[in-house]
């Protein structure tokens, strides 16, 4: 077993904070190792001006991280999961994925609103995402989505510096930073917004060879998790293994039983697909769903609205 081990990270707060976490937790079990955080700068990182989708999507805040792995200056990586790419590197694998937070998207604004309906004519809402755009979209027609990029903390600062009545943000985002809103209100979208693929959970990325590394992470993984999110991903895959595309997807177990709801969304609103299916975890619940909204048109029409 090492003695010390390196952890590949974002320098944002969200992402050092999230590293912070999953270290701590390894700490407890293996007192005696020392772990150190390496800050890695992602051009999703250095490019703040441009959207996601047209620098590449999210996968830009992972590819110079898993490079640093693939060349061992790192053992492991911890990321958002709603980051990486359904299809990773052939030498590095997802070695652990420890206990979801809070899947869902929530609604920061300076007035108290109790539901989207409650949003005054052409509000101005905040957000940067496809998948929420879409969404908020067809509920609300007549809302104005305005582009915004950056930190959980400067996507709140510009309720105030771009007039916004509100910002679309993760609640697992605002729960890990602890996030103060003061003067500020928060609204759950949990019913009205489905989230993105593994959105909530946290990835931990290695090689494939570094069996010591597999073994400390194995300690912190949750197999319900795990479950839940390769449904996900699954749906996300068969859909053309993109993270530009407005998807959104969540898998949650009963006892035996695996609920997933998929949905595919032009980035107008003017078009929603969406699919409920259950069954066994065995069942490829999530390439079901897609397989159905394929075969119903969704993809080519979704795409022919992001040319």
């Amino acid at each position: 077993m090492k003695n010390e081990v390196i952890v590949g990270s974002r320098k944002s707060l969200l992402a050092m904070c999230q590293s912070k976490l999953v270290i701590a937790a390894l700490q407890e079990r293996f007192p005696n190792i020392t772990f150190k955080i390496k800050e890695i700068v992602t051009q999703g990182d250095r490019n703040l001006k441009d959207s996601l989708q047209k620098i590449g999507g999210k996968g830009v805040f992972v590819k110079e991280i898993e490079a640093q792995l693939q060349t061992g200056e790192i053992d492991f990586a911890v990321h958002s999961l709603k980051d990486v790419m359904p299809v990773l590197p052939d030498d590095l694998m997802i070695g652990a994925i420890p206990k979801r937070e809070s899947p869902f998207d929530c609604l920061i604004s300076p007035r108290k609103f109790s539901s989207l309906t409650d949003l005054p004519e052409g509000a101005r809402i905040g957000t940067n995402s496809l998948r929420r755009q879409g969404q908020l979209l067809h509920l609300r027609p007549d809302v104005q989505v305005i582009p915004i990029r950056g930190n959980v903390d400067t996507r709140i600062k510009k309720i105030e510096t771009e007039h916004l009545d509100g910002v679309i943000l993760a609640e697992s985002g605002l729960d890990r930073l602890q996030v103060p809103l003061d003067g500020l209100y928060r609204l759950s979208l949990k019913d009205d917004i489905l989230p993105a693929t593994g959105q909530g959970a946290l990835a931990i990325e290695c090689r494939k060879t570094d069996a010591d590394t597999l073994a400390l992470l194995s300690t912190i993984d949750d197999a319900t998790t795990q479950l839940n999110v390769r449904v996900e991903r699954d749906f996300l895959r068969a859909l053309g293994g993109s993270c530009n595309y407005p998807i959104g997807a969540f898998a949650e177990t009963t006892g035996s039983q695996v609920t997933f709801k998929g949905l595919v969304a032009s980035p107008d609103g003017h078009h929603l697909f969406n699919k409920i299916v259950q069954g066994a975890p065995e069942d490829n619940l999530g390439q079901q769903a897609a397989e159905t909204l394929i075969s119903e048109g969704a993809l080519k029409l979704i795409e022919s609205t992001l040319k």
